[in-house]
């Protein structure tokens, strides 16, 4: 199954980032896959960045609320992903997805460690 969640507009503006309402920030989970991806557009508009990680490679992952909106930080072994200004309620899921995952896998690679 995949999952898409993306940056509030919203929350870019209250937050400083009136700049990327253009380019929000797209974080792609795919169960199937077992990845997890995070995307935005270039502030040229040509060409999109994009970030993927396997689930066996992630340790942590955090959400910093704002007043509106929350960022998250997927840490993985080797590095991080940060997606900007989502809804609080996305962040939560995202969370929520990955720990079901974790519970239910018949894999033997744990999410959290």
């Amino acid at each position: 199954m995949q999952y898409t969640f993306s940056s509030s507009e919203a929350a870019l503006v209250a937050n400083g980032h009136v700049a990327d309402v253009l380019t929000p920030w797209q974080i792609i989970i795919d169960t199937d896959e077992q990845t997890i991806t995070i995307r935005k557009r270039n502030r040229i508009l040509i060409g999109v960045d994009e970030d993927t990680l396997a689930f066996r490679f992630i340790r942590r992952v955090t959400v910093d609320q704002h007043l509106i909106g929350a960022d998250i930080t997927i840490q993985a072994v080797g590095g991080k992903l940060t997606a900007k200004c989502l809804d609080k309620s996305d962040c939560k899921r995202i969370k929520e997805i990955l720990m079901e995952y974790n519970t239910t896998s018949r894999t033997h690679h744990n999410i959290f460690s």
